[in-house]
């Protein structure tokens, strides 16, 4: 079993959405705790960086390699040159002839195309550019990327990988409205595998959707990871009124530092190996009452058996806010972690995840082998106060259910547990006050004298908490550390 990983900070880009529904911080900034105890935590490098402005956007300030340009209000494809001064005109036009790309093969496409390997595309303007970008078929030799001049400035509606290698699409902005698809990247039969591409810092929506007729018939996907591509990188998106959130299927591929807001399918479906998930936030599930149920996360895709191995859950946010931007009507109890198929399932590690989900299903693993959850705050249910007009309805209660062999169940904090482990804290709604600050309002921070402080074993433990505060050598139960007022 792969050991959990220590984050001495965490989701800073949450800052533009915490602001409603008196949601707890999930935002802190720390400096990695050391491993150098007994813990199954180390120090794995995700990638983002360590500083005062947490991880995201990622790199945005970096332009690698030559910078070429395309301006759809002053360039010229004919004759543009790809400066500043003579830029192009359009991107679909670059990508097809002006990067030195080869196929599947390696036959080139255009040997004296003049962007290279490792140069980077930058979209000048918000409008004009070729709405539906195809790269297909293109496999470069380093890493070309389409990059925003202005974060999130440049207005597309899809972009679609057909194959193709080596791309990084970074900070733009995606707009459908059409029930389609806005990021789809797929291994191809006749392009080729899908394979090490980006997509970073980019925002998408589906436009100002108020009903649920609207989130019905136009909220679109996304992005769409489908037929198993590999090595691919979703990092420090934002996502607002969207269909299906995010679908990820294949094997080594990182999920880091979303933020997903008002989704009317699932957050995060998936499957695969050796896939990593971490430090997301996914809020506000929609029911639209078609019979569909919601997941913030289900490892799933119409795979049976599920086999997933090699899989790291950690530093995630899933809450429902029922606030006033979700049609009323819509509010429901949705799924948090789950995965119902056969498997087995190997190799699992959940922890520091908060679900605050107010559906049976908090964390569901069947079939799971060899596995570890460990320090998960996962509480719901109408048994529990502060929930919307007709929650009475709804599951009573949020359970950690997991089924299998060899797997370490400790240090949560749930409403409802009644399987193998240690260290697990059950709460009710009669002790929920001395539990959390304010479970009402959704902050699942520890209250001062909470049983779940310095309840928790060492063993296994993450060295640092959902926040990145450091445990001590008496860790606390749950996704928090209690942290002392002017600590």
């Amino acid at each position: 079993m792969r050991t959990a990983i220590s984050r001495g900070w965490l989701l800073g880009l949450l800052g533009w959405i915490l602001v409603v529904g008196g949601c707890p911080d999930p935002g802190a900034d720390d400096d990695d705790a050391a491993d150098d105890d007994d813990t199954a935590a180390d120090d794995d490098d995700t990638g983002a960086d360590d500083d005062d402005d947490g991880p995201c956007p990622s790199e945005f300030d970096v332009i690698w390699g030559t910078a070429w340009y395309v301006d759809p209000a002053l360039g010229d494809d004919a004759t543009g040159d790809g400066s500043a001064g003579n830029p192009w005109a359009s991107i679909q036009t670059v990508v097809d002839e002006f990067v030195d790309s080869t196929d599947q093969d390696g036959v080139p496409h255009h040997e004296d195309a003049p962007i290279q390997g490792g140069d980077t595309i930058i979209l000048v303007g918000a409008e004009g550019h070729d709405p539906d970008l195809s790269i297909s078929g293109l496999y470069n030799s380093d890493l070309v990327t389409i990059k925003a001049d202005q974060l999130h400035q440049p207005v597309l509606q899809s972009v679609h990988f057909r194959g193709s290698a080596y791309w990084r699409i970074d900070g733009v902005q995606f707009v459908h409205g059409a029930a389609g698809t806005m990021v789809r990247m797929e291994d191809h039969d006749t392009q080729g595998e899908a394979h090490h591409n980006t997509i970073a810092n980019c925002a998408l929506t589906s436009g100002p959707l108020q009903t649920i007729e609207e989130y019905a018939t136009q909220a679109s996907t996304g992005i769409w990871l489908l037929h198993e591509p590999e090595h691919v990188t979703v990092i420090c998106n934002e996502m607002s009124r969207v269909g299906q959130a995010m679908t990820i299927s294949g094997s080594n591929i990182d999920v880091l530092y979303n933020t997903v807001e008002l989704f009317s399918r699932d957050g995060i479906a998936t499957g695969g190996h050796h896939n990593r998930f971490i430090g997301n936030a996914i809020y506000d599930a929609l029911d639209l009452g078609d019979g569909h149920h919601d997941d913030f996360f289900q490892s799933h895709m119409g795979a049976d058996p599920d086999v997933s191995s090699d899989i790291e859950i950690a530093y995630n946010v899933f809450m429902n806010r029922y606030g006033p931007d979700q049609p009323a009507d819509s509010y429901s109890g949705t799924q948090c972690l789950s995965a119902f198929e056969e498997g087995p399932k190997t190799d699992i590690r959940i922890y520091n995840n908060v679900c605050w989900t107010h559906h049976y299903h908090g964390i569901t693993w069947y079939e799971t082998d060899d596995s570890l959850i460990i320090n998960n705050t996962v509480v719901g249910g109408s048994d529990l106060p502060g929930l919307p007009a007709g929650s009475e309805e709804w599951p009573n209660h949020t359970w950690l259910s997991v089924t299998g062999s060899n797997t370490l169940v400790r240090n949560n904090i749930t409403t409802h547990y009644d399987g193998d482990g240690d260290h697990n804290l059950v709460v009710s709604a009669a002790d929920i006050d001395d539990v959390f600050v304010d479970y009402v309002a959704g902050d699942l921070h520890l209250a001062a004298g909470s049983p779940a402080i310095d309840a928790g074993s060492t063993d296994q433990a993450p060295a640092d908490d959902v926040e990145g505060t450091a445990r001590d050598e008496s860790p606390d139960i749950g996704a928090y550390e209690y942290e002392q007022p002017g600590d």
